[in-house]
């Protein structure tokens, strides 16, 4: 399970946890004025920020914030060795990823009998572009948490005004509070939608797309290493030093324990 849903869950429970201690009701903090100013809002706004020519980098981006893990160094590493030992002629190794995309291309630029040179400029054009692309939805994401406090400040306005034109009517001072703390609900709403969704949903993007372009670097890498006849040997050994040391792999091992 993603990280991002279980971050969100604790901290729903631990306001549900604060509002109980302070023997106050949960729709006490619900009010549909507030709640239709903030997300109205947001959502008109993310129409206009977010990159919707984009799709389909978009649809990834969203997918990461609630899958696991995903890919892992062991995995890349286990599959840019494979290919150098294996010499293929062609790459179908299934899954989604950058070092999948850069293996596969490599192999048919190779197969080409393309320079090995412009092989590896292309491969590293194609992982900048990519990471340029998925970058510019974080960013999007990240730019859109401006607004929500300030639609939040805007639905606790309209409720004063609302509190103002009820003073004015002869409220009493009882229902004015009551009144008042409604309003104050939509500024709640606002840093909520900020600080615990549109903020860490970037800066989760951010960090998977930094994962993402150190696998296309080793994927890169390997393909210069097949380019070059390398020895698995000399190939594990250059790849494992991309990697921190507790995610090193030794298939030279693995190999040699299956064969006997």
């Amino acid at each position: 399970m993603s990280i991002f849903p279980i971050g969100i869950l604790i901290a729903l429970t631990s306001f549900v946890v604060a509002i109980s201690h302070l023997n106050q009701s949960l729709i006490n903090y619900y009010d549909f004025v507030a709640l239709f100013v903030v997300f109205g809002g947001t959502i008109a706004v993310g129409v206009v920020v977010i990159p919707w020519g984009m799709r389909k980098d978009l649809i990834l981006g969203i997918k990461d914030l609630f899958k696991g893990q995903g890919v892992t160094y062991k995995q890349v590493l286990s599959d840019c060795l494979g290919v150098v030992k294996e010499n293929p002629s062609n790459y179908e190794k299934a899954g989604e990823g950058l070092h999948t995309q850069i293996l596969k291309d490599g192999i048919e630029l190779i197969q080409l009998n393309m320079d090995k040179n412009k092989i590896l400029v292309i491969l590293e054009e194609r992982v900048i572009h990519y990471v340029k692309r998925r970058k510019k939805i974080a960013n999007a994401i990240r730019s859109l948490a401006k607004y929500p406090p300030a639609f939040g400040l805007m639905g606790t306005v309209l409720g004063l005004v609302n509190v103002m034109r009820g003073v004015s009517s002869g409220l009493d001072g009882k229902q004015t509070a009551l009144e008042m703390a409604i309003a104050l609900v939509a500024t709640m709403y606002g840093l909520i939608v900020a600080n615990l969704v549109l903020n860490p949903a970037g800066e989760l993007i951010t960090k998977r797309i930094a994962e993402e372009e150190s696998y296309g670097e080793i994927a890169i890498s390997a393909i210069d290493l097949l380019a070059e006849k390398t020895s698995l040997l000399e190939a594990q050994e250059l790849l494992n030093s991309y990697v921190p040391v507790e995610q090193r792999i030794n298939m030279i091992d693995s190999y040699t324990s299956g064969a006997a």
